[in-house]
């Protein structure tokens, strides 16, 4: 039974579920249980000590004048009074001599009655406890309370709350003249805490089952539309084809069981998808080995026609021009040039050109293009163009883009050259969806500027769909064509972050669509003239630990008038700083040094004097920011190496800023 019990936990989701909950239910519910009749119990208790030491407290100050008088008539209405409370077994009052002045018993079994403490040394110590404290206390016994209190030769004043709280409410002037006791019985109170215990038990119990059987039902419903699922998925993963679920509810499994509706629905779109995205996977992994082995080749070859060229220029200008070696050295050297080209284009596919991106509106050179395009091509070619008038900003090179149009509208030209057509140019800005960008690698969704080239012409059959982009491969006649121009467009488009979509039907013409990621360019700093003043006299103390580069330095400066100290050792630069803080208008210390980085040498400069401007220089931008550089007070933050005529720039524009006063520049250099 046990074992089926524990197979049956394993396996079912429901059963884990109403198991937990069931203990966790039990735990909660028997805690509250308990604690709760801990604590009536506590304050049943309470009541009764608080409710003893009122009565007894009530008596002392009633039984005053019979204590004094010692008149047991005088103290049978106070004693009378008390016997007939609930729950009172006995009262009894005793003057100083322990005397028993007047008592009354609840008529009980003599048993009990018989357990009175009237101990001579029982009494002798209660006696004396009370007559030092003045308090009223109380002694448990066997099923009942002793309350105690002294009585006093003087009436005082007391409060409900000081009686109950045991407080100080007495006199120190008033004499104790006698005690009395109250014995209550604690049967009827032990009795209510056995009642409060079953009663809690009973209905605890009752409503752990009542909360068991609702926690049944909606477990139970709650597994069902998961146990279709699962069914559900398990038929998918045997036959690839399941039947959509039923939604009943709009809850959070409802929406579990659309959602593998949906995904359903997705993976059989993926599907499709696959072998398009498996093929584009091969292709561009085809494209960059391709790339990477024709950079290599590119670059050696580069080399050699160099040196060709080289040489044949020395040897052209050795002979006389217009001589028969002159001519052949002229073909070679119109040879190598048409060679130079090819390696261009070879370095421009392997994304190894030597071009410098820079943020390029396009739009002008697209104009360009065509406008040159419309006085090569045919006539029977119509040129139709759609440029948007603000399209965005990308990342490239102008002469690339030109070079990518050329290429594409070349290609599209002959595929029109025999019947003639339309060649549509169109340039506008587009937002790809996530969708739409994941079929293409390294593409996310945003915002693009699309290029696209479309024609009219001949088409591109799907067989070779997949070849068009590699270098020289060409359907054209031989002579016609290298097959670089798609390779070097397809390197162009890689190299400017963007991807080249290709739709094309036999018979119905082309189109080349391009996306390049279109970047928010912010308006570039205003930069000082050519002209700008920056020599100077002012003191400097150069700090570097490199020999060559602080004597290069100090040279250099001194060129423009600076008065420079150099020192290749921080801690005797901060000694020489100490010495004479006075002596330098300006600090310039590299960042990396041994013994003490640059950016702690500044920090113990500027300790000596906060004043003094410190520029810090260093190569290694990565281990030490701008933003640190100005948070510390460095005025002005230089990355190695720099050019002289940069270095005094800056150099003029701190001092400047710190408006400093020339000082004499009859002082040489320490």
């Amino acid at each position: 039974m046990i074992s089926g019990i524990l197979k049956a936990y394993n396996e079912s989701f429901g059963v884990k579920i109403f198991a937990i909950f069931t203990a966790m239910a039990f735990i909660i519910s028997m805690s509250l249980t308990f604690f709760f009749i801990y604590n009536q119990r506590k304050s049943l208790t309470a009541s009764m000590i608080k409710n003893g030491t009122l009565l007894s407290t009530i008596l002392a100050y009633n039984a005053r004048l019979g204590v004094f008088s010692e008149n047991a008539q005088l103290l049978e209405d106070p004693v009378k009074g008390i016997i007939d409370q609930e729950g009172v077994l006995d009262v009894s009052v005793f003057n100083m001599e322990k005397m028993l002045l007047n008592k009354e018993q609840r008529p009980v079994n003599a048993a009990r009655n018989s357990e009175d403490p009237d101990n001579k040394d029982d009494l002798n110590t209660i006696f004396d406890n009370l007559e030092e404290s003045r308090l009223p206390v109380y002694i448990r016994g066997n099923n009942r309370f002793d309350f105690w209190a002294p009585v006093l030769s003087r009436s005082y004043q007391f409060s409900q709350d000081d009686t109950m709280l045991n407080g100080n409410m007495t006199n120190r002037d008033n004499r104790v003249i006698g005690f009395v006791r109250v014995t209550v019985d604690e049967i009827p109170l032990k009795k209510r805490q056995l009642a409060l215990l079953w009663k809690s038990v009973v209905i605890g119990g009752i409503s752990f089952i009542i909360g068991m059987f609702f926690l049944f039902l909606v477990v139970n419903g709650t597994i069902r539309p998961l146990r279709r699922l699962t069914d559900s998925v398990r038929a998918y993963g045997e036959a690839g084809k399941v039947d959509k679920l039923p939604v009943e509810t709009r809850d959070e499994i409802a929406r579990l069981a659309e959602a593998f509706n949906d995904m359903t629905e997705s993976l059989n779109r993926r599907d499709a998808e696959k072998g398009q995205l498996e093929r584009a996977l091969r292709q561009s992994q085809k494209m960059e080995a391709i790339g990477t082995l024709s950079g290599g080749i590119a670059h050696d070859f580069n080399n050699i026609m160099g040196i060709v060229m080289a040489n044949t220029e020395l040897a052209m200008s050795e002979i006389p021009e217009g001589s028969s070696p002159f001519q052949k050295l002229d073909g070679v050297l119109k040879a190598v040039l048409r060679a130079k080209d090819l390696v261009m284009q070879i370095l421009t596919f392997s994304h190894k050109g030597g071009q410098e991106q820079c943020p390029l509106q396009i739009s002008p050179i697209v104009k360009e293009c065509l406008k040159m395009l419309r006085a090569t091509l045919p006539a029977t070619i119509e040129i139709r163009q759609n440029i948007a008038e603000s399209p965005g900003i990308i990342m490239s090179d102008p002469t690339r883009i030109h070079q990518l149009l050329i290429n594409l509208c070349t290609n599209a030209s002959y595929a029109m050259r025999d019947k003639g057509g339309i060649l549509k140019v169109s340039l506008k800005n587009v937002r790809l969806a996530e969708g739409d960008a994941k079929q293409y690698k390294g593409l996310a969704a945003g915002d693009y500027l699309s290029l696209k080239v479309e024609d009219t012409g001949e088409g591109i059959e799907h067989e070779i769909m997949e070849r068009i982009f590699e270098p020289y491969f060409t359907t054209k006649a031989i002579g016609s064509g290298s097959g670089m121009g798609l390779a070097v467009v397809h390197g162009i488009v890689q190299n400017s972050g963007g991807v080249i979509r290709v739709e094309s039907e036999p018979g119905r013409g082309t189109a080349f669509e391009v996306f390049f990621p279109i970047v928010e360019v912010k308006p570039s700093a205003e930069v000082k003239t050519a002209g700008a003043v920056t020599i100077g006299s002012e003191r400097i103390l150069f700090v570097d630990d490199e020999d060559n580069l602080a004597l290069a330095a100090r040279y250099n400066l001194e060129r423009f008038g600076y008065n420079v100290t150099s020192e290749t050792n921080p801690l005797r630069a901060l000694g020489l700083f100490k010495n004479k803080p006075d002596q330098f208008d300006l600090v310039i210390t590299d960042m990396t040094m041994p013994k003490m980085t640059g950016d702690k040498l500044a920090r113990a400069i500027m300790e000596i004097r906060p004043d003094i401007p410190v520029i810090i220089c260093t190569g290694y931008g990565d281990r030490f920011s701008k933003e640190q550089a100005k948070e510390m007070g460095i005025k002005a933050f230089i990355m190695k190496p720099a050019l002289a005529g940069e270095m005094t720039r800056i150099i003029r524009d701190v001092l400047d800023e710190a408006n400093y006063t020339l000082r004499s520049t009859d002082r040489m250099p320490h």
